[in-house]
């Protein structure tokens, strides 16, 4: 049985929520090509689509999910926060950047953050204020992921892209009776 800590509740869930989304992004992909025309790239339309105007695009949905999950790991580890050039044009850079996330992730070891629970986590946007680690994985951190990596899925099944749950449900941890 797996220790519920600080750790597994962030790290794996978020490792596999950007694998849920490299798989959609296979999906999206081959739905792009299908309706590409000799006038445009129908990669180019998915890419900048939103479900509403003041949302982010998709392009924008993928980049913050990894934002968050690369800054939400650093911060809980105590470590920098790795930079991108948010230069991602295709869904294949997108993958790319997603994967690279994912290896960040993988650098990340358990003890870094298991028994952080208190450490201290201020961002930027909150002056003047900060998060006990354990209130920014459970408050700010996994529910911010989630709404990023459910949004680019919407947008993707609004445009047609055939997704289902079991998409987005990748990993599931089922046992036999």
């Amino acid at each position: 049985m797996k220790e519920t800590n600080l750790y597994t509740v962030t790290i794996p869930p978020m490792k596999s929520g950007l694998t849920a989304l490299m798989h959609i992004l296979d999906r999206a992909a081959a739905h792009a090509e299908s309706k590409k025309t000799t006038r445009r790239s129908f990669e180019d339309a998915l890419l900048a689509d939103r479900i509403i105007f003041d949302q982010f695009p998709l392009l924008q949905q993928i980049q913050v999910a990894s934002d968050n999950a690369k800054g939400g790991a650093a911060r809980l580890a105590g470590v920098d926060v790795p930079k991108y050039d948010d230069a991602e044009k295709t869904i294949s850079d997108l993958k790319a950047r997603l994967e690279k996330t994912v290896a960040f992730l993988d650098g990340i070891a358990p003890e870094q953050i298991e028994g952080q629970e208190e450490r201290k986590i201020e961002l930027s946007y909150f002056p003047g204020k900060h998060f006990k680690a354990f209130d920014y994985a459970t408050q700010y951190l996994m529910p911010n992921f989630y709404f990023h990596v459910v949004t680019a899925y919407a947008i993707l099944r609004k445009n047609g892209v055939a997704l289902g749950k079991a998409d987005y449900l990748t990993e599931l941890a089922l046992n036999d009776n």
